[in-house]
């Protein structure tokens, strides 16, 4: 039986436990709960608390605390030491580690119950959905061949060295054996020890290419298939000289090792090159992947509403009509949620895997967090879990919105990261209002961006926003004042705070600064060189560290700073006290009058 319909078997039994669950939400989580308190009441957590005597939710959110990472860093580094039944009694399966934190990687333990279901809800339900809607339209499923996107590089921790690596890795862990039945990248590829020695977009497309009978296209993030094909955009000819030759060429970066064993494997290819140099030389206008796979009938990765820009890029180059499954809301805290249809943004919590608290969004302090069944249409909430590896009550800091109910179960949408929102003059701005303005930006001026960031400017008074952004094709400096003026329009327009503000001139007009061509990709190299797995690596969507700072504020077009910032010896640096301008920090950043100015 091959893998995508033994996988899609497999779906399909998940979603019927899914269906059955989502008619008793409640009663699903009042179960998972108990379950939860009752096999670790004997933990030294569950002791703490006192799990043994709690009798009901109520009773669980009044004795148990709101915790975040940091509550448990402790605990863990106990775990990873040999000590046992501290936060959890089950045995520890795994680790999975979470890119969400500054410095020190969240790192959060994994039971073998936790790792099933993941395999269950994260990859074979993706299959189940492509083929229900593949068999709706009248068509089979083909059988899975093509990249995977994604880096599944891990590391040992602990004195026991057990494998550790993101949790959306885990369920392709699972079936590496596989990889040769379904995946065009070599495991090589997939499982490198060396990221930063690699040309990743090139490998993948060198395998791919090669081969046209590609019917899927998957990643864990979406971005990096976006930077797949943008890369194949720029570096096509190479490609197919490649392709044509049989060859890696000297320039693409790469280990000797792996050069001299994938060259053993290449064969020449000149007819497949012709084939590529023919759709590759009519432009990429029209969607390039169906002219170069005709077989291609879906593709998956995480498309959560952040990257809605990111998806609408992808589809320059697979089209419309390539349906695209969302794999998931999970985290290394665990699977929150899955889709039920491809082609959406937005998924059905999972009531039975994990327990479900909801936060409303600037509630005051001490309210008491609402239950699955309280929630709203429309509204947002910071989301907080439970689960049987060992979090109790643990924010997870995302801020999710409901958009609809599936059955008796909510369906949210991920918005943002309650950490990653920018704040200069408590406006509030969040991540989605920045990208929706990116976008709003490159509609009205016709410019496509490869990336933007956002950098908050506290070095004039008042201060203001500076957005950085990679754009497809030289813009002139002439048009700079175009964009400043459309990216203003389109912050007022996402914020009504942010347009008030303004109007009270406690924010500036913002800055729109152009980065050289390839500074995003460049980014991502530089991560990984770090160490960063390539699946773990976001877009930066805020300029929020100094290595951030340091390395965008170097790869502005023309060498154009932001208005007052400094780069001495490769470092953004602050002004001294001779400055020409006042500099303003946020406590010099006044709160908005209790009587607003009158509107014009």
């Amino acid at each position: 039986m091959a893998v995508s319909d033994l996988s899609a078997l497999m779906g399909n039994l998940t979603f019927k436990l899914f269906e059955k669950n989502t008619h008793i939400p409640v009663e699903c989580q009042q179960e998972i709960l108990k379950k939860i308190l009752r096999v670790n009441a004997n933990t030294e957590y569950g002791k703490k608390y006192g799990f043994s005597d709690i009798r009901s939710i109520e009773e669980y959110q009044d004795r148990v605390p709101l915790t975040t990472y940091k509550d448990y860093e402790q605990y863990v580094d106990r775990m990873l030491a040999g000590e046992k039944n501290v936060i959890m009694a089950s045995k520890v399966n795994r680790y999975a580690s979470s890119s969400g934190s500054v410095g020190k990687p969240k790192i959060l333990p994994k039971t073998w119950w936790d790792v099933f279901n993941m395999q269950g809800t994260g990859m074979c339900s993706p299959m189940a959905c492509a083929k229900r809607h593949l068999e709706s339209q009248g068509r089979k499923m083909p059988k899975l061949w093509g990249p995977l996107v994604l880096s599944l590089t891990g590391h040992p921790v602990g004195v026991n060295k057990m494998r550790c690596n993101g949790a959306g890795q885990i369920p392709l862990d699972n079936v590496k054996s596989f990889f040769k039945g379904f995946c065009t990248s070599p495991v090589e590829i997939l499982y490198a020890e060396d990221e930063e020695k690699l040309n990743i977009p090139y490998l993948h497309l060198r395998f791919a290419l090669q081969d046209e009978n590609v019917t899927f296209l998957g990643s864990i993030v979406i971005t990096l298939l976006t930077t797949m094909f943008e890369y194949l955009e720029d570096n096509w000819q190479l490609l197919c000289d490649d392709i044509e030759k049989g060859t890696i060429d000297p320039s693409v970066k790469i280990t000797p090792d792996l050069r001299e064993k994938f060259e053993k494997r290449l064969k020449p290819r000149p007819e497949r090159a012709a084939q590529l140099r023919k759709e590759f030389e009519k432009g990429f206008d029209t969607p390039i992947a169906p002219r170069i796979w005709p077989q291609l009938v879906w593709a998956y990765g995480m498309v959560g509403s952040n990257l809605a820009i990111y998806v609408k890029k992808l589809r320059k180059y697979i089209g419309d009509d390539i349906p695209l499954h969302n794999m998931g809301y999970a985290a290394a805290e665990g699977f929150f949620a899955m889709p039920v249809e491809m082609d959406v943004d937005d998924y059905v919590l999972l009531p039975k895997l994990l327990f479900f608290e909801f936060l409303p969004v600037d509630a005051p302090e001490g309210t008491r967090p609402l239950l699955i069944q309280d929630l709203e249409v429309g509204k947002r909430y910071e989301l907080i879990v439970s689960n049987n590896d060992g979090l109790y009550r643990y924010n997870v800091e995302d801020v999710i919105e409901v958009t609809g109910m599936y059955n008796k179960t909510p369906k949210i949408r991920f918005l943002y990261r309650n950490n990653l929102s920018m704040n200069i003059a408590n406006e509030k701005t969040t991540t989605d209002m920045v990208d929706w303005a990116a976008a709003k930006v490159s509609e009205a001026t016709g410019v496509d961006f490869r990336g933007h960031s956002f950098y908050a400017n506290y070095e004039t008074n008042p201060p203001h926003y500076v957005m950085f952004a990679e754009p497809e094709t030289v813009v002139p400096e002439e048009r700079n004042a175009e964009f400043v003026q459309l990216l203003d329009d389109a912050l007022r327009e996402a914020n009504e705070k942010y347009f008030k503000y303004r109007r009270w001139g406690m924010l500036s007009e913002p800055e729109v600064i152009f980065l050289k061509h390839g500074t995003y990709i460049g980014y991502n190299e530089y991560l990984r060189s770090q160490g960063v797995v390539l699946n773990q690596i976001k877009p930066v969507t805020v300029i929020n560290k100094q290595e951030r700072k340091d390395y965008f504020f170097s790869q502005t077009e023309g060498g154009r700073l932001p208005i007052g910032v400094t780069i001495v010896d490769g470092h953004v640096v602050d002004h001294g006290e001779g400055s020409a301008f006042k500099m303003a920090t946020p406590d010099d950043v006044s709160a908005p009058p209790e009587e607003a100015p009158a509107e014009e």
